[in-house]
């Protein structure tokens, strides 16, 4: 229940009252994976990066299995421009949940800026045909197809 209030809080952009009910489902079960690992998001949608990782850990500790969790630490060290570590956390979320075109989207990206843009092509095309099916690798996809000037 009370990750469910937080979520609807989080839908709502008011991010401080969404972690407080996270909050509050880790203290009343605090072996609950996903509480964590929606708190650190929340975290993240506030900036706080020094926040979020203990909960993504956190999450991890109780779940090595938590592909959300790896994709959340992979997302913070992308922002921060980590790409090599981004690349590692997203490839461990990956190991977990092959078919998720957000994961392969992420990987993607990172690969792309680390000037891998073969790789991150197939990552996007796997990515555009995935669960859910994503837009944004569609446009990554053609951004590097135009950065390798084939114009197909």
């Amino acid at each position: 229940v009370w990750c469910v209030v937080g979520n609807s809080f989080s839908l709502q952009k008011e991010h401080d009252t969404a972690i407080r009910f996270f909050k509050r489902a880790i203290d009343i079960d605090p072996s609950f994976t996903y509480a964590y690992t929606l708190c650190g998001h929340e975290f993240v949608e506030n900036e706080k990066f020094h926040k979020a990782i203990p909960m993504f850990e956190q999450a991890l500790s109780i779940d090595s299995r938590h592909y959300n969790a790896w994709w959340g630490l992979g997302n913070i060290y992308h922002r921060q421009e980590e790409h090599e570590n981004a690349k590692q956390h997203f490839e461990k979320a990956l190991k977990i949940n092959k078919n998720n075109s957000v994961l392969r989207c992420s990987l993607g990206m990172v690969l792309e800026t680390l000037n891998n843009p073969l790789i991150a092509l197939e990552h996007f095309d796997r990515a555009a045909g995935g669960e859910p099916p994503s837009g944004l690798a569609y446009f990554c996809k053609a951004r590097v197809l135009m950065g390798l000037e084939r114009y197909e």
